[in-house]
């Protein structure tokens, strides 16, 4: 059934006059049907940061021919550990076979086909240009929540094991977990950042070739379900979620996986995981993501 909604609200979408965005939702968002699609051409806010002032922030690129690409941000947790998002792996890890002689289980993809077209750079700045200063390290294994639903998005959220450790310098070092009290959702209103190097723009975007940040607001659960069509009796926005919404600033593709954050430099307190939203810098869909300080049993049990 879900499949032959999918096909209706692509045909009504096709005829449609003005172009449709398709970035990072789950699919019961896209076969609710309850959402506008978003008009072309709205530019996505932030600026660049100061090279390398957020030390935890990570590239992660994937081999295509001889050449990496970046494909999603993520936080330095340590040496050897980084926090990610699941749906950033969905098209390495989904199914059962991976490749003739490995198959994927709770334990995550270990390395093989799935991994070994992947890096991560840390001490990054500018995609495009080589500084000296980058780590770049191999991925050894992914660990995706072994409860991460593709349908809802919710436990959005995967550790990444790297082949070797980083070297801790003024230019790489750790976020900070938030404490566990603060599971509560920050309250409506609160300024947090988030950063990448994702497009700039709403459609045909291509991704900024040096990091950007923006502050953003947090938006309400109840008021971030609403706006994606969800209510008492159906949920969009879970508590293991959390929102935030500008009208000029906005996460985008390719900034998947990257953080939500308090705090500066090596101070900083990651608080959310990008996961999904509508669009980029649409004033009536807020960003959500995964909420850190729901999973830090998990991050402490299979950080390793």
């Amino acid at each position: 059934m879900k499949f032959i909604l999918l096909a209706a609200f692509l045909a009504c979408v096709s005829a449609a006059p003005r172009r449709a965005v398709f970035p990072r939702l789950p699919l019961s968002v896209i076969t609710s049907g309850n959402f506008d699609t978003i008009p072309e051409n709205k530019i996505v806010g932030g600026s660049e940061v100061v090279p390398n002032s957020l030390p935890f922030q990570i590239s992660l690129q994937r081999k295509s021919g001889n050449i990496f690409s970046h494909m999603c941000g993520g936080s330095i947790l340590d040496e050897t550990t980084i926090l990610n998002a699941a749906h950033c792996f969905t098209h390495l890890c989904a199914g059962s076979i991976l490749d003739e002689s490995t198959i994927l289980t709770s334990a995550g993809c270990v390395a093989n086909q799935a991994t070994r077209n992947l890096q991560v750079v840390a001490s990054e700045h500018s995609l495009g240009t080589i500084s000296g200063e980058e780590e770049i390290r191999l991925v050894a294994s992914i660990l995706p929540n072994a409860a991460y639903d593709a349908n809802t998005n919710e436990r959005d959220i995967a550790i990444v094991k790297l082949s070797t450790p980083l070297v801790y310098t003024s230019k790489v070092a750790p976020v900070v977990l938030p404490p566990p009290l603060s599971e509560l959702d920050p309250p409506a209103g609160l300024d947090v950042t988030i950063a990448g190097w994702g497009d700039t723009v709403e459609v045909n975007g291509t991704g900024s070739d040096v990091l950007i940040s923006a502050t953003v607001p947090i938006v309400a659960d109840d008021v971030c379900n609403l706006a994606y069509g969800g209510n008492e009796n159906s949920t969009i926005v879970f508590p293991d979620m959390m929102c935030t919404g500008n009208s000029n600033a906005d996460a985008c593709n390719r900034d998947l996986g990257g953080p939500l954050f308090t705090g500066t430099g090596a101070e900083a307190v990651i608080h959310g995981i990008i996961s999904f939203g509508i669009g980029c810098g649409a004033s009536s869909y807020p960003d959500v993501y995964t909420q850190v300080s729901y999973f830090l049993d998990w991050i402490a049990a299979n950080r390793g």
